[in-house]
């Protein structure tokens, strides 16, 4: 029963219980303005003239004009014999064994991880065959000297960056490791 009883005074004391709000008004003060600043005291700049012709102490100079009667003879000119320049050629060496002259083809070791251009998707191209020129070093780095068949130039970018990022097994000519070159040809699909 007591605990009824309670139950009833908490519903009933909140209704008995009114809340007072009190509003005070508060005066603010505005600030002072800053003082003006001081004024600016300028210098008078007075420019006195510069005089350049200065008298010197020593004694006066006095020119005299001499001609000058002077006989030489010719320098002799020396024969110089020159060498034509052996330049070397910038070009870069793209010698290297063909597939069929290898002991064994070369094998990829790293896979083929293309981002196919969103373009492309967009048009319906899902699939698409490259021809590659590529040359692999004694260190199975592969190096794309062209492009031999690429019908979408949206590609080339993502086909020189998967050139670089491929790994071979280094190409072997009786049992030596040679540079190879050949045609690759890469799918790539979206």
């Amino acid at each position: 029963m007591a605990a009824l009883s309670l139950l009833f005074l908490g519903y009933w004391l909140p209704d008995q219980v009114q809340e007072t709000i009190e509003v005070r008004e508060v005066a603010i003060a505005v600030p002072p303005p800053p003082p003006p600043p001081p004024p600016s005291v300028q210098q008078n700049v007075v420019e006195t003239p510069v005089n350049l012709q200065i008298q010197g102490s020593g004694p006066v100079l006095q020119m005299v004009e001499v001609e000058p009667n002077i006989d030489i003879a010719p320098p002799e000119i020396p024969d110089i014999v020159t060498e034509a320049t052996q330049w070397q050629s910038l070009e870069v060496n793209w010698d290297a064994f063909d597939l069929n002259q290898l002991d064994s083809p070369p094998s990829l070791l790293t896979a083929l991880r293309v981002n196919f251009p969103r373009s492309l998707s967009r048009q319906g191209i899902g699939e698409v065959l490259v021809r590659l020129d590529v040359v692999i070093d004694e260190e199975g780095r592969a190096t794309l000297v062209e492009i031999v068949e690429n019908p979408y130039p949206a590609l080339r970018g993502e086909i020189e960056r998967l050139v670089r990022s491929s790994r071979f097994t280094a190409p072997q000519k009786d049992n030596e490791s040679v540079r190879a070159r050949f045609i690759w040809p890469v799918e790539i699909k979206s």
